[in-house]
């Protein structure tokens, strides 16, 4: 049998689940800040996973929220890790529907017996393994664009470092940012937030960027309010992304854009999974079958379908 969904409602006028575009008044700065409430909550309560491991995918989740929040057509944007650690791979994708939503889902891989050695408290660079890993970026808008991706060493203590690199180092852009997730300390659902800024490119289109002194400035001062923020500031559900940016940055004054609105989604479906059994043969397909079923569980959100073997076979229901 199927487990039943995960269903956890926003409270009456939360603000939470939506990224927000904004500008420095007066400087070449933009940048994007993000609030996770129940989607954050639902996509890691769908495995039980180490608080280190649930925080770290949180983080993740946030930053695809940020970069895909970018996307202007239908697409998706996928960021995973590889690694020779006790998370080999983790994994978050955001996708852009018609309708203007993002939706998000995530997974981590987990090694208990290595993750075991690192006690209660593991690093980030403990637990990702960077001096063997990397992270990858792909860009994925439909068959009339080009597949995009790129791939950054997991250096550094937290993922906001990896990120700021992979920044730094694939697109020249001078790029600062925090991400968090932790527990709410009242109700105890995960909650996540991440704020970035970066320095727009003043006319060096096709050029490596170059700041001068004003600019340089002005980039120096926006990047230094923005990393002042507090963790439990991104997470704080009486604090929404407008109040957290005007407190921020209300010395120069910040410009906000319309909200992109973030939900839970899985893009696992019956009709999918049929398809991909139907290319087994009749002895795998034999092996797979416990009691009559055969059970497919989706790595993202936990979901078991249940099909019968003659289903299996024909790739219809």
């Amino acid at each position: 049998m199927s487990e039943a969904p995960i269903v956890i409602k926003d409270p009456a006028g939360s603000r939470d689940n939506e990224v927000r575009p904004f500008q420095i008044e007066g400087m070449d700065v933009r940048g994007r800040a993000v609030r996770l409430g129940t989607v954050a909550d639902q996509v890691l309560s769908a495995h039980n996973y180490p608080e280190p491991v649930a925080r770290i995918l949180g983080e993740l989740l946030a930053l695809a929220a940020l970069l895909g929040s970018i996307l202007k057509f239908e697409g998706i944007i996928t960021i995973q890790t590889k690694s020779g650690g006790p998370i080999p791979m983790l994994v978050a994708d955001f996708e852009l529907k018609a309708d203007g939503t993002g939706y998000l889902r995530g997974y981590a891989d987990i090694d208990h017996d290595k993750l075991s050695t690192y006690g209660k408290n593991p690093s980030f660079h403990g637990m990702i393994g960077s001096k063997s890993g990397y992270l990858a970026l792909t860009i994925d808008q439909g068959q009339d664009m080009e597949r995009y991706q790129g791939i950054v060493d997991l250096k550094g203590e937290t993922l906001s470092d990896v990120a700021r690199n992979y920044f730094l180092n694939s697109e020249q852009t001078p790029t600062a940012m925090r991400l968090s997730c932790d527990r709410d300390p009242v109700t105890g659902h995960w909650r996540a937030g991440g704020i970035m800024v970066q320095h727009l490119a003043r006319g060096e289109t096709g050029r490596e960027r170059i700041l001068d002194r004003e600019t340089e400035e002005h980039w120096n001062r926006a990047s230094a309010l923005m990393l002042s923020v507090k963790p439990e500031e991104m997470l704080d559900p009486q604090l929404d992304l407008d109040q957290l940016l005007y407190r921020l940055f209300n010395e120069d004054g910040v410009r906000v854009f319309e909200a992109a609105h973030l939900a839970k989604g899985c893009r696992c479906d019956r009709a999918r999974l049929l398809t991909v059994l139907s290319q087994f043969s009749d002895d795998d397909i034999e092996h797979m079958t416990v009691d009559g079923n055969i059970g497919v569980n989706c790595q993202f959100c936990n979901k078991t379908w249940d099909f019968t073997p003659e289903e299996a076979r024909g790739g219809t229901a």
